[in-house]
């Protein structure tokens, strides 16, 4: 069932010690879009907020009071203080608007319900006083010297006498709050991209001073992801540096890949102070800039069945255990893409060719299928000659035993021009020494049919 809440601001907030005095923050009610697709604005000389439906959400945040609760503790990390939030719940949205309004003005008597069902409407609206419903004053004054004070005397008037007096556009008004008539909602469209912007007062010098901004754009960008059920793959974030002798310096670009989406503001903004802290910024730092380049469907991992098998693992500095992927980007941030990669398999039959590094955030590509044969785990970078002119049998700690094999591969012919590359024909054998090392070794099909060690197997 449809259920709305409508907060109101009085006044609006402001800059929080965190904030700078000058910025371009996400609209409230784009944030409020985290909680529910189906967000209105609300604008007045007043009084600033939003209307959020909630009863399409409420399950998925466990339950209307711990939605509500989260929208709270969620507007008092943007600034605004539990005494500037008004706040009130109702089947229609007129009708939460007005007892919000209600509560900002201090019109309620006694301490009022948060969130009214269908059943209570009337009983609470109809002791508000006119105030409430935010009519204009030509028209309010009128119904004051008629003795018409509260809402329940209005809706009490004849309709037809009503309607030719003061109009029909009050009457409908009137039906949509009691829940008579529908009342549809221009509703705040999902962005389709985000691209945030943020001066900040003074010109920050240290990446410490760049944390508060960074945070909020992230902030920002989660809300924007999570609006979408989307997850992050490449973000982009641009510094922007002080004119220098009436010329402006291009900004500094550091963009973070992932390894699987991502959207948790806290998590990004401990990758991002890495990279940072590698890109060592050439000057000052006047604005922030940043941007989603991809993003993807983001789906939450679900729990293990059985607890882990190690439970007692020390924690220095208040940091657990973290997964294998969280780890290899917090490396891959630090690193970079030369120092943290992961191994993908090739289809190529050559066995130097077989496989390839690639960055850890690249998707893998089509799995190369498993050779028939044995292959060694420790494959040499340079094949080893292991054939001398008076001992033509291969030698490696001694004379070499064939235990399997010939294995023949001829591959590579296609790419022979191409610098670095060349064609391989080649037979390969499995060998032993009198040490008991197993080897991979391979004889070449040309003259002088040299051998060769390409691997060890464990």
């Amino acid at each position: 069932m449809s259920f709305w809440f409508a907060f109101l601001l009085d006044p609006l907030p402001l800059p929080s010690p965190r904030q700078g005095s000058e910025t371009h923050a996400i609209p409230l009610s784009a944030w409020a879009q985290r909680f529910s697709t189906q967000v209105v604005p609300l604008s007045g000389p007043d009084h600033a907020g939003f209307l959020i439906e909630t009863g399409g959400s409420e399950r998925l945040f466990g339950g209307r009071a711990t939605l509500h609760r989260k929208i709270l503790d969620g507007l008092h990390e943007q600034g605004f203080a539990a005494d500037r939030i008004a706040a009130a719940g109702a089947p229609t949205p007129a009708a939460a608007h007005t007892l919000a309004r209600a509560r900002a003005l201090g019109l309620t008597a006694a301490p009022a319900p948060l969130a009214v069902e269908m059943h209570e409407l009337r009983a609470a609206l109809d002791p508000l006083p006119l105030r409430a419903l935010a009519w204009e004053a030509p028209l309010l004054e009128p119904l004051g010297a008629l003795g018409v004070e509260t809402v329940g005397d209005v809706l009490r008037l004849p309709r037809a006498a009503f309607a030719r007096r003061f109009g029909t556009r009050c009457l409908t008004a009137l039906d949509r709050m009691t829940g008579t008539a529908p009342d549809p909602q221009a509703c705040l469209p999902a962005p389709e991209c985000f691209r945030l912007h943020e001066e900040l007062p003074t010109a920050a010098i240290g990446i410490e001073s760049l944390q508060g901004p960074l945070m909020r754009l992230l902030g920002g960008a989660e809300t924007f992801l999570r609006a979408r059920n989307l997850g992050a793959t490449a973000l982009l974030l641009r510094t922007h540096h002080p004119r220098r002798r009436g010329t402006t310096p291009p900004p500094s670009a550091t963009p973070l890949m992932l390894a699987a989406p991502e959207r948790d503001a806290t998590r990004l903004q401990s990758l991002f102070t890495e990279r940072l802290t590698r890109a060592h910024l050439p000057e000052a730092v006047v604005g922030l800039e940043l941007e989603v380049l991809r993003a993807h469907a983001f789906s939450t991992s679900s729990g293990e069945l059985l607890p882990p098998a190690v439970r007692n693992l020390p924690e220095e500095g208040g940091v657990a255990r973290r997964n294998t992927r969280h780890l290899c980007e917090m490396l891959h941030a630090r690193l970079g893409s030369a120092g943290v990669f992961q191994l993908q398999t090739c289809d190529d039959h050559r066995p130097e060719r077989a496989y390839c590094s690639a960055p850890i955030f690249s998707s893998p590509g089509p799995m190369a299928p498993p050779p028939a044969a044995l292959r060694p785990l420790w494959i040499l970078s340079q094949p080893l000659p292991v054939s001398e002119t008076h001992h033509p049998q291969p030698r490696y700690g001694g004379p070499l035993a064939l235990l399997a094999g010939p294995e023949r591969i001829e591959a590579g012919w296609w790419d022979a021009l191409r610098p670095r590359t060349h064609a391989v024909h080649r037979d390969y054998f499995v060998a032993r020494n009198t040490r008991g090392q197993t080897l991979w070794i391979y004889r070449e099909l040309a003259a002088p049919r040299t051998w060769f060690l390409h691997g060890f197997f464990s």
